[in-house]
């Protein structure tokens, strides 16, 4: 969804805010999904199972190649599972989530992770966009026309781009993107990110142009 884009720092604290006044399930959605990156319908793909081991969340969260994007179709066999390991800020919002669900009680590894509240039955991706626009409004971010549930897939990327400072390779794993180039499409510039730099080369070149001037 190339419209779709990154949220700003400013941006990530509000809807982190906003999350604190949700449902626990709301906050465990998006939460995974700006930390671990999976694309949303791989996110509504989960069992409990997936992320519950019996006693405790997983420590990584694997989704099988048959749930990936194009797991299933004519391309499947370029396609390979995905496992990337939980931050203690997923691990933390998931075991909240658990433990509100299901109490003292055994969790059931079969039962859908993200089940709608009204029919118990796994949540929709339509669904899940309606969860984070509402997020997205209650954290008084406007413009949510360019903002969806892709937006914590590119979230992810910038964040994972700015942490290994700015190693696309690494980028490129974190994501299961085959190539760089897709990659890039994800990491949105903006022209205030233009502005910034093409500013600050004129620190950078004062000795140089010093220089320049001493030699002509």
């Amino acid at each position: 969804m190339p419209g779709r884009k990154p949220l700003s720092e400013t941006e990530l604290t509000r809807v982190y805010a906003a999350l604190e006044r949700g449902s626990l399930r709301d906050q465990a959605l998006v939460t995974l999904g700006l930390h671990t990156g999976y694309r949303i319908t791989e996110l509504l793909s989960l069992n409990v199972g997936d992320v519950w081991d019996g006693r405790e969340v997983r420590p990584q969260l694997k989704v099988n190649r048959a749930r990936m994007k194009g797991g299933r179709g004519a391309r499947r066999t370029s396609i390979s599972s995905r496992s990337i390991p939980l931050n203690g800020t997923a691990v933390q919002a998931l075991r909240r989530f658990l433990f509100s669900r299901y109490g003292s009680g055994p969790a059931q590894p079969t039962d859908p992770l993200f089940s709608s509240r009204f029919h118990g039955k796994r949540l929709t991706r339509w669904g899940a966009n309606d969860i984070v626009h509402r997020v997205l409004i209650e954290a008084g971010i406007d413009d949510c026309g360019d903002l969806g549930t892709h937006t914590l897939r590119k979230t992810f990327c910038r964040k994972i781009y700015e942490k290994t400072g700015r190693d696309i390779q690494v980028t490129r794993a974190a994501m299961g993107h085959r190539h760089c180039s897709t990659t890039q499409l994800y990491l949105h510039v903006d022209e205030e990110q233009i502005r910034a730099a093409v500013l600050a080369l004129s620190d950078s070149t004062k000795t140089s142009d010093s220089l320049f001037s001493v030699a002509r």
